[in-house]
């Protein structure tokens, strides 16, 4: 649960500048979960867009499988991103139109030596939650 908390605060904090190689994406998200989250911000760096505001989680374990290899733990969330919007670089908004609250699910592995992180996420459009 604190690798997928860590993950959207890092992605916040990197938003905050459009910033894909922040080193505290890689931290908490690998596979095609950090390949997502750079994805996204380097469209939004190549428009001179940044993020800014809340992102609200509020996770809960679907299911978990501790003695697999490695081990998995599979995260439902419903995401409040109402106030996390999308800004012009200079820092003024690019609309005030609001999003909203979201399904989430996600894949979360590891253990070991490289720690928890979130190797794979979906999340759905406003209202789905």
């Amino acid at each position: 649960m604190s690798a997928y908390r860590a993950m959207w605060q890092a992605y916040a904090k990197a938003g905050l500048t459009a910033n894909p190689d922040d080193p505290d994406l890689a931290r908490f998200a690998s596979d095609a979960a950090l390949q997502t989250l750079k994805s996204g911000l380097s469209s939004y760096r190549s428009k001179g867009q940044i993020l800014k505001g809340d992102l609200v989680v509020n996770p809960q374990v679907r299911q978990s499988s501790l003695v697999s290899t490695p081990p998995t733990v599979t995260v439902t969330d419903c995401i409040d991103d109402t106030r996390f919007l999308v800004y012009t670089a200079a820092g003024s908004p690019i609309n005030d139109v609001p999003g909203g609250r979201r399904a989430v699910e996600a894949t979360v592995t590891g253990g070991g030596t490289q720690g928890w992180k979130v190797v794979s996420f979906g999340v759905r459009e406003v209202g789905t939650c």
